[in-house]
């Protein structure tokens, strides 16, 4: 077992709330910058005169690179030290923004991102664990709740900024992120209590991180490839055959490992539930607006300035309530809470399904509200509960999985919807349903469609409530 850490550099020698500023400043940069690309993209596809099939790895890649070594990475942080990994991450994405600001072409920018997405992984992955570890754990929900309205504020800030700055030039976007880096980095040393020594005699199985990442790598890939492929051919399905291939070695290296990726008997109880609901919150918060900007645009007929303003309910009103929900599971515990969020985010839902081929203000409205509710009351009392669900030292590998499952559950979730609108559209008489190019766009059978993916996430937010609930387990010691 590793030497804890003593217990002045944890609670004592710092104000526990100076320790929030470097942590949310550098995990908002790692959120920001999916979104603020995705905005450039077409610009980068015309600078660099490239399809924007080749210009999607500068997104693609950054994401692969974060989902498949959050977990590893948060399992090193357990051995040598949550704050040395962050401050290393830091350096790395800050480091690895330059590279990509002064990219002159299309392939360096990308080589760029692969190594930005490694500094983002070190810093997404044990974020949480440092945070949490500042807080006694009477505080801990109020601690996310703050954390995840930080994030969320990064993660709305997103689209409109990177609009900005596209229009001066593409490469202020990561420009930005020198100042902030810099800024984050010194704001870690002086307020970050110093890790203890490195645990001696502990080392991570590398044959289990290695076909641990592939396999995490492989699913989001294929997941990602899915939906534009129509779940046809060998971009689709040579992924997921090679990720069930690694799966076999995997699970072999784990049973030999003095130390795997993922201690036995580690994903019982508390922490394996959380991690699956925080896998199937994600999917539903991803999938959620899925769908609905075509219904506003070519359906209603909205322009997107409108479509827009409306859409911004559901992050808007979750963003309000992830404090209150962390303070509020600090008083009462999370079952109860992760339970109620997800049940008021299934009758938003159900609300959607009865969204008619016409306007109905109201009934929208009301159906976004409760969904941002819903998810907001959900989503920090359960990130509470798997990180109160391991003793101090597995911080690391509560935090690492559950930045994971964040990952996979966003890709999941935009597969899932585009699967079952795509298909439910045919059903009902569409045809093919192609979102870049409307000609024939039925109306009728694409309401229809929505309806039917809002009783598919409807009864997956349902399923969510029952697993929730869940007894409550105490940190193990051991």
């Amino acid at each position: 077992m590793s030497a804890p850490l003593p217990r002045h550099s944890l609670e004592g020698s710092l104000p526990r709330w100076r320790v929030f500023v470097p942590l949310a400043i550098g995990v908002t940069m790692a959120t920001l910058d999916i979104s603020v690309v995705n905005i450039a993209l077409p610009t980068l596809a015309r600078a660099f005169r490239a399809s924007l099939t080749s210009i999607e790895w500068v997104v693609l890649a950054y994401v692969l690179v974060i989902t498949g070594l959050q977990l590893t990475l948060g399992r090193v942080a357990d051995f040598v030290g949550r704050r040395r990994v962050y401050a290393a991450g830091l350096v790395v994405f800050t480091l690895a923004s330059a590279l990509c600001a002064a990219a002159p072409s299309a392939a360096t920018l990308i080589a760029a991102r692969t190594l930005q997405g490694l500094g983002a992984a070190m810093m997404t992955a044990n974020s949480a664990g440092l945070l949490i570890a500042a807080f006694p754990e009477n505080e801990r929900g109020k601690a996310l709740g703050a954390f995840g309205a930080a994030v969320g504020v990064g993660l709305a800030l997103g689209p409109p900024l990177g609009g900005l700055l596209v229009r001066f030039s593409w490469r202020a976007i990561f420009l930005l992120n020198l100042p902030l880096g810099i800024l984050a980095l010194w704001q870690l040393v002086r307020r970050v209590p110093a890790d203890g020594p490195p645990a001696r005699g502990r080392t991570l199985s590398l044959p289990s991180a290695i076909l641990g990442c592939g396999i995490l790598v492989l699913a989001t890939l294929g997941l990602s490839r899915g939906p534009g492929a129509d779940w046809r051919g060998a971009e689709v399905w040579l992924p997921f055959g090679a990720a069930a291939v690694l799966l076999g070695g995997f699970l072999a290296a784990e049973r030999r490992a003095a130390e795997p990726l993922v201690p036995r008997g580690a994903l019982r109880g508390a922490l394996g539930a959380g991690v699956l609901l925080t896998f199937l919150g994600q999917a539903l918060s991803l999938a959620a607006g899925f769908h609905l900007p075509l219904y506003l645009e070519e359906v209603l007929g909205w322009d997107a300035a409108r479509s827009g303003r409306w859409l911004a309910i559901v992050p808007l009103v979750a963003l309000l309530a992830a404090p209150v929900a962390g303070r509020a599971a600090d008083r009462m515990g999370a079952r109860r809470l992760t339970t109620l969020g997800l049940l008021i985010a299934c009758a938003g839902f159900v609300l959607l399904t009865r969204l008619p081929a016409a306007p109905a203000p109201a009934l929208f409205a009301s159906a976004l509200a409760l969904i941002g509710l819903g998810l907001g009351l959900f989503t920090v009392p359960n990130a509470s509960s798997v990180m109160g669900a391991v003793p101090r030292e597995r911080l690391g590998l509560a935090a690492g999985l559950q930045a994971t499952m964040r990952s996979l559950g966003m890709t999941f979730g935009a597969a899932l919807a585009a699967a079952v609108l795509a298909s439910r559209y045919d059903a009902h008489g569409g045809g093919v349903l192609r979102t870049t190019a409307m000609a024939g766009f039925h109306t009728q059978a694409f309401t229809l469609a929505g309806h039917d993916l809002d009783a598919v996430l409807a009864g997956l937010a349902l399923l969510g409530a029952l697993l929730s609930r869940r007894p409550e387990d105490r940190a193990r010691t051991g």
